[in-house]
């Protein structure tokens, strides 16, 4: 298949994505905010490719150009061939060759017909020569990776650029074509962000179970638990990138939060009622915890309204999809400040007194969710 062929395909399949997208959206108007965004990305792709095209046919053309135009073979507009008895311009064996000033016009008019010419069977036949190219440069790459050991990159298994993750190779984290959607939970850093969560979990329902239950004891357990599912919520949609994909993607990730949500406030309903008359703030955990509290909330209602209600509160779809890049950048900067409230719940009088929760251990588990997590973040979704 040639180059142009590739670039002709790949157009057909966006459009074809474009058209599939606004089927969804006539399907499913309440996700017209999710299949808004999800069709810019589409015009956004097709216009990079159109670009795409036109630099290569320009640099396509330019060293033919150059060949025919480069001043050696130029004299007053055209050059002369030199003669077998000497060089071009010789005038002991070229006396017979002079060209009158009409002639020269007559050759410089045939040269530009000639560049036309090949301008226009530019497009056609300079892409049959570089798939030939292709061909040889991917066939080198095959007998280097046989020979080494070490295996090639190919077009088709690097993902475009914009999607390259903060850390790591570019497609390490975008969900290909036929992955189930349940492997973005451990697709590249996943497993390290899973080991960090899973960590916390255990370091803090440990605690709890190994003594007798109280009623406080579902504050720690509820806050855990909630952490782990926005975790996961996170994780499912990260490396999501066709829009059936993104709309699935999106769907149980906030199902995810909205249980994660409920966890929240039931967990602090709890620490208020067990808490009673006794004095309240008195410990970084304490205000870390009602800070956080207050940005769980703030998050939830921006992220209700950016995608359910962009239209009814902001009078747009256009206006929710602006905010969804700062959606993501105080959904992260969210999951530090939790980590960071559980870290100062190991410094509280019954933590020390009774439970016995690790500092280091809450801290190597937080690490492990940060970077994780961060390690896929795409840049371009940040606005980068």
């Amino acid at each position: 298949m040639s180059a142009y062929q590739d670039l002709s395909n790949e157009r057909d399949t966006l459009v074809a994505a474009l058209e599939e997208q606004t089927d969804l959206q006539n399907a499913h108007p309440e996700e017209a905010g999710i299949i808004s965004k999800v069709m810019d990305d589409l015009e956004e792709q097709l216009a990079a490719l159109g670009e795409e095209e036109a630099q290569d046919d320009q640099a396509g053309l330019s060293p033919i150009l150059e060949m025919f135009t480069r001043p050696q073979l130029q004299t007053d507009g055209f050059s002369c061939p030199a003669s077998p008895g000497g060089e071009a311009g010789d005038s002991d064996t070229d006396t017979d060759m002079d060209y009158s000033d009409s002639d020269e016009d007559e050759l410089n008019d045939h040269l530009h017909y000639q560049l036309n010419l090949l301008s226009f069977f530019n497009n056609k036949y300079l892409r049959t020569s570089k798939t030939i190219w292709k061909t040889i440069t991917d066939l080198c790459s095959d007998i280097m990776a046989s020979a080494t050991g070490v295996p090639q990159e190919h077009p088709q298994t690097i993902e475009a650029r914009e999607d390259e993750p903060l850390l790591g190779g570019p497609g390490a984290v975008t969900q290909r074509d036929r992955d189930p959607i349940y492997r973005n939970l451990i697709k590249g850093t996943a497993t390290v962000a899973q080991c960090g969560i899973l960590l916390l979990v255990a370091l803090v329902w440990a605690g709890i179970f190994s003594h007798p239950l109280i009623f406080f004891s579902a504050h720690p357990l509820l806050n855990s638990s909630a952490i782990l599912l926005q975790v996961q919520a996170a994780l499912i949609l990260q490396p999501t990138a066709t829009p059936q994909q993104k709309l699935l993607g999106t769907r149980i990730h906030y199902s995810l939060q909205a249980i994660s949500l409920a966890a929240f406030v039931t967990a602090f309903t709890i620490i208020e009622i067990n808490k009673g008359d006794h004095p309240r703030l008195t410990s970084p955990h304490g205000i870390f915890g009602l800070i956080t509290y207050i940005c769980i909330i703030l998050q939830a209602l921006l992220g209700l309204v950016q995608y359910f209600l962009p239209v009814t509160i902001l009078g747009s779809a256009d206006a929710g999809k602006r905010l969804y890049k700062y959606h993501r950048h105080f959904g992260y900067s969210l999951l530090i400040l939790e980590l960071a409230t559980v870290a100062a719940a190991t410094q509280t009088t019954y933590n020390v007194d009774v439970l016995h929760i690790p500092l280091w251990g809450v801290l190597v588990a937080a690490m492990l969710v940060v970077a994780g997590v961060g390690a896929r973040i795409k840049k371009h979704k940040l606005g980068f």
